[in-house]
Order: C-alpha cells, then structure tokens, then sequence
C-alpha cells in the first residue's frame, strides 16, 4: 500500500467541500434559515450533521468519500482491511472532531507522522491510501 500524501487529501477535502456546501445550504433554504445567522443548533444541524452523515456513509460503503474517489484515495484499517460502519464513525465523527478543536493540529500531524496518519486515523487505526498503488 502507498500511503496517500497529506497534499492530496486536503484536495479531496475541498472537492468534497465543494458537494457539501450546497447541500447544507439548500437544506438551510429549505428549512427558511438564513445562513449568514444561524445559530448553534441550526449550525448543527444544517452544517455538522449533514457533513458527519457524508462521511461516514461514503467512507463506510465505499471506503472513500467522492473527493478521494476523484483524486483515487482510499481509506483503509491499517493493515488494509475495509472499513466498516464502527471505524467510520470513530474516524469521521470521533477522530476528526478531536483534529479539528485544537485549531486543526489533527490534521496537521499527518504532514509530521511517518505514516502520514493523522489524529482521526490514529483514534480509528486507519490509512488513507493510494488506489492501485501497490508496492512489489
């Protein structure tokens, strides 16, 4: 397995934001929220949840999210199992929750890490991966 490059995951992350930022707002248009004054629990909703239910869904049926998908990343246990729904959540939900507080230094580790895991993979034992990369 070679190991995705941190670079290239932050370009999955912005296609995948990309996707997701019209579904929230279009959820936010339909639910009559305006976006520019949400509150905590509309933020919550309309943002957090969406995204959490993107990520893990994809992650979990297909072991990448459509941004990986496009940039030919996979998300897999460390010794290259699939992942399942448990290692989803921890990963998407658990994992990247705790990355992102401490002013993103979560996702920072994996440019450090000589596995380029970051905080999310270590708490889920996972890799990001090349698809079709494999070593000799």
């Amino acid at each position: 397995m070679v190991v995705a490059s941190p670079w290239r995951r932050l370009v999955a992350s912005l296609v995948d934001g990309l996707i997701l930022v019209p579904i929230s707002l279009l959820l936010m248009a339909l639910a009559g929220v305006n976006p520019l004054t949400t509150t905590p629990l509309e933020d919550l909703l309309f943002n957090w949840v969406p995204s959490w239910a993107y990520y893990v869904a994809f992650t979990a049926l297909y072991g990448a999210t459509p941004g990986k998908m496009a940039l030919g990343l996979r998300v897999v246990r460390t010794h290259g199992e699939p992942v399942d729904w448990l290692t989803a959540f921890m990963r998407e939900v658990v994992g990247k929750t705790l990355s992102t507080l401490p002013l993103l230094l979560g996702y920072l580790w994996a440019f450090f890490h000589p596995r380029r895991q970051a905080w999310h993979d270590l708490i889920a034992d996972t890799l990001v991966v090349r698809v079709g990369q494999e070593r000799p």
